[in-house]
Formats: C-alpha cells, structure tokens, sequence
C-alpha cells in the first residue's frame, strides 16, 4: 500500500499539521488549507492530522494533509443530534438544510451518510410513526461505517445507503426478515438510479436532496406515511458556490434551473 509523501510540504503546511486546532477550518477541499482534493482509483495509506490514525483512503491534499472520516465528521454529527433531539419539523429537505447550513457541515463529506438516515426518521416521528430513540442511534451507528468517497470508490452513494439504513430501520428489519427485506432492497436500489440519472461528478448537496425526495415518495407509496405537501418541493440549493465541481443549470437543484421549470 502506497504511503504519502510529506516531503513537500511548505512551512506554512507544516503548521497548519503541527497545529491543526489553531487553523481555521475550510468547508471546502482540504480541512486544513482550502486546497481541492485528489480522488484516485486506489487507497493510500495516510495518517490524520487529528487523530493520529493511519487509515486507509482514495482521497488525499496534495499538500498532505488528512483528516479521517470519524474526525471529518465528528462535529456535524454532533449539530444533527442536537438539532434533531427535539425538532418538530416534519419536512425532511427543511430538517436537512438547518443542519446542512450550520458551519459544522463542509461541502461535501460522511457526515451526509448519517444525515440522510436521521432526518427520515426524525420526520417520521414527528408524523406519529412509531420510531424511538435506539432505533436513530442505531441509524447512526450504522450510517458512520459509510466511508467518504464510496460514491465513486463503492459505485454507491452513502447517502443513498444512508436512506437504505433509514428505511431498514423504519421497517426493523434484520437479515432474516421476510417481510420488507425485498421492498427495502428494490428501494435503495430505486434511490440509487433515480440519483445516478443525475450523472457526475458527485455533489453531497445533490445527493441529499436526490435520496431525500425519492425516500419521501417511497414511504408515502408503501403506506408508510403522508409529507405535508412542500415536502416534495424541489428546493433550491444554497450551496452551489461553494462546489467547484458543480455541473449548475444540469443539477435539478440549480436555482436557475428550478426556476424556469416551476414558470
């Protein structure tokens, strides 16, 4: 397994790796220095700056830096407990986006799988499903297995698995169940198409709202619940300024795109 060289590294890297609590953090590219991320077809393995950790991963700074998914993460899940402990929002996409808009949430990144599964289930509640306490933390147990990156390294999106955990978790399945094992595996796999159709490359934003809607209507098909109506809204990202990769007026989230559609 490769190793990454730290060899290159300015004095002004070498700090912000020394001393990565005193640097401000970039919702954007690398946590440490902003700059655009490297996505390759193998892993490297690579120590976080945070952690310590060597951990094994397709994503690197070219300047060598690396921050693990457990501490990529580890603030914004934080922000979606707390904000979901003792919401009354029954709107999955306008749950989603307080959280997303909070500064504990980059661009992209792992702490979307866990989002995706949390919010589902916290609307469901809200709406009357019988939902309690274990089963989100068991979605969030599960959902932080999702590595970052999977959506091209896996060929599935986590936020897409991520609603896959949600609707397990709804259904209490296990591996055993025959009621609901095909119907939630025939889902996620629906969420995964539906998504896909939107081409690359990867946006979490995108992704988000992707899973999010068609979740939405799948629960309400099998019987499961009923949205308020601006649920199935296609809302208008905030956050495409901030993706250097954004593919703008042929994401259906564009807000120029959704603008001419709903004239």
């Amino acid at each position: 397994m490769l190793q990454i060289d730290m060899s290159k590294n300015t004095s002004k890297e070498q700090d912000a790796k020394t001393e990565p609590s005193k640097q401000a953090k970039h919702t954007e590219g690398c946590l440490i220095c902003g700059e655009e991320l490297v996505y390759t077809d193998s892993s490297l393995l690579q120590t976080c700056i945070y952690c310590a950790k060597e951990k094994s991963s397709a994503i690197h700074c070219p300047a060598g830096h690396f921050v693990c998914d457990e501490c990529h993460r580890a603030d914004a899940i934080t922000m979606i407990e707390t904000i979901t402990e003792n919401s009354t929002e029954t709107n999955p996409i306008q749950l989603a986006r307080e959280i997303m808009s909070t500064p504990a949430f980059s661009m992209h990144g792992p702490e979307h799988h866990v989002l995706v599964p949390v919010v589902l289930l916290r609307t469901l509640s809200n709406l009357g499903v019988s939902i309690d306490p274990v089963q989100i933390r068991n979605a969030i147990m599960r959902a932080k297995q999702l590595p970052g990156g999977i959506c091209g390294s896996w060929g599935a999106c986590g936020a897409a698995i991520g609603a896959g955990i949600g609707l397990s978790v709804t259904r209490r399945l296990t591996s055993l169940s025959k009621e609901g094992w095909g119907e939630t595996n025939s889902d996620t796999g629906e969420i995964l198409t539906r998504l896909g159709a939107h081409g690359g490359p990867r946006c979490c934003k995108r992704s988000t709202y992707s899973v999010l809607l068609t979740a939405i209507e799948l629960l309400e098909r099998d019987g499961i619940v009923k949205y308020p109506e601006e649920a199935h809204q296609v809302p208008d990202c905030k956050d495409f300024w901030r993706n250097k990769q954004c593919i703008t007026d042929k994401c259906p989230y564009y807000p120029s795109f959704t603008k001419k559609t709903s004239s």
